[in-house]
């Protein structure tokens, strides 16, 4: 791995002889590594939510259906957002969010109950869920994802 010390030291001393040494680097980041850039300028911009469609689309794209019942999402975001009666401006969670956490709860208890409605109550819950021990409970769908995403693609590595 890196020496983040050592990297950080560089970094202060380029900063140092060149006062727009960060401007630079970022524009680097920016055109070298576009989807990083993107992923940093939304949860700068919204937090740590699913607000990227490709982003929404792959890690619903990873949901396996318990019992081999099928894969990917059930509901679409829209026919959520016809039926979840939500007010997301009133929420500290995203329609996406809310569409992902409804569609993984399915993929796990598709095999117990098959109400949609259930799914939709469960999501509001999970996402509201007031004895949550993390540091925010409507950020979970957006940390779920981020760990499917790369825990898939880490097994399609190999």
């Amino acid at each position: 791995m890196y020496d983040i010390q050592k990297a950080n030291e560089i970094y202060n001393r380029k900063l140092a002889d060149n006062s727009n040494f960060a401007k630079e680097i970022v524009e680097e980041w920016r055109r070298d590594m576009p989807e990083n850039f993107a992923e940093y300028m939304l949860k700068l911009e919204y937090g740590c939510h699913i607000v990227d469609s490709s982003m929404y689309n792959e890690a619903v794209s990873y949901l396996k259906w318990i019992g081999d019942k099928g894969v990917g999402e059930k509901w679409s975001i829209d026919e959520i957002k016809k039926v979840s009666n939500i007010d997301f401006d009133d929420k500290d969670y995203y329609l996406m969010d809310y569409a992902y956490v409804c569609n993984m709860l399915w993929s796990d208890y598709c095999n117990v109950f098959t109400d949609t409605s259930y799914y939709l109550k469960m999501a509001q819950n999970y996402l509201e869920d007031i004895d949550y021990c993390g540091d925010d409970v409507s950020e979970r769908a957006y940390k779920n994802a981020k760990k499917r995403i790369k825990y898939n693609r880490k097994k399609e590595d190999k």
